[in-house]
Order: structure tokens, then C-alpha cells, then sequence
């Protein structure tokens, strides 16, 4: 008996981006199953989605296809990224220059958030001291009532 298995298809275009983000040691998923929709490369650690589209993305229906896949992909939180076979072939270290760019930006938000989470702003430094008197004054409460 003959088993057959699905395998993800894969454009020279995007083994060839893949090569480059390997090169620049850049951790990344392929053709993995999103919202359920099969993405070309997808970068985990970034919720960053990459296409790659071919020749055949120039279709009407495929560019419905690709919208639709595309809004679901971005209501779920990820970013979508997309280059054509032309793009990869002619300028494939440009198009790794703009991933390292999102990534970059992703790390300067993160970044930017946990100091955020550690500043305190000015609220909430006035409800730490709201809350302190509070403690003091029933402290101040509990030891007068137990001295009568």
C-alpha cells in the first residue's frame, strides 16, 4: 500500500529567501499552518507572516484569496509581509533588509513596553501614596481603638 503525504509546495523564489534568512541567522518557520491558511515563512518570535508570490498570485481570484487570508492573518495579530518571485530574485537581501527592519522594530517596541511596565507614571505613583496613608491611618485607627 502507498501512503502519500502532503508536502508544502516551495518556489525557487522562496527556498532562495529562505537560504538568505538562514545566512543571517534569522529563526524562522516554512509553510506552516496559520488561521487556516498554509503561510510561506513565518517567524514565530515576531508574529511576522512572509509571502512570496509567483506568477500565478496575478489572478483575480487569487488576489481575493490572498486579501482574505491576509485580513484573517492580521485580525489574528500577526503581520503580513509580502514580496513577489521578482522581488526575491532581483533584490533578495533588500527584501531580508526589510524583515530584519520589522524585526528591529518589534524588539524596540518590547523594549520600550517593559520600561513602561517599570516607569511608573504619574497615577500610579499617587495611588502608591494614597494607599500608604491609607495603611497609616488605619494602623493609627487599630492602635487607638486598643488603647481605650
Amino acid at each position: 500500500m502507498r501512503v502519500l503525504r502532503f508536502e508544502p509546495s516551495k518556489t525557487g523564489a522562496q527556498k532562495l529567501l529562505a537560504e538568505k534568512l538562514r545566512a543571517k541567522k534569522i529563526a524562522f518557520l516554512e509553510n506552516q499552518l496559520l488561521e487556516g491558511w498554509e503561510v510561506d515563512i513565518f517567524l514565530p518570535k515576531y508574529y511576522l507572516v512572509v509571502e512570496v508570490d509567483g506568477f500565478y498570485h496575478l489572478s483575480t481570484k487569487q488576489q481575493e484569496r490572498d486579501l482574505q487570508k491576509e485580513l484573517r492573518l492580521r485580525a489574528a495579530g500577526y503581520h503580513v509581509l509580502r514580496f513577489t518571485n521578482s522581488q526575491v530574485y532581483q533584490a533578495g537581501d533588500k527584501c531580508v533588509q526589510e524583515i530584519k527592519n520589522l524585526v528591529e522594530e518589534h524588539k524596540l517596541k518590547l523594549k520600550q513596553v517593559e520600561k513602561a511596565e517599570t516607569t511608573k507614571t504619574g497615577w500610579q505613583k499617587r495611588l502608591e501614596e494614597y494607599n500608604a496613608r491609607l495603611r497609616m491611618k488605619e494602623k493609627k485607627d487599630h492602635d487607638s481603638t486598643r488603647g481605650q
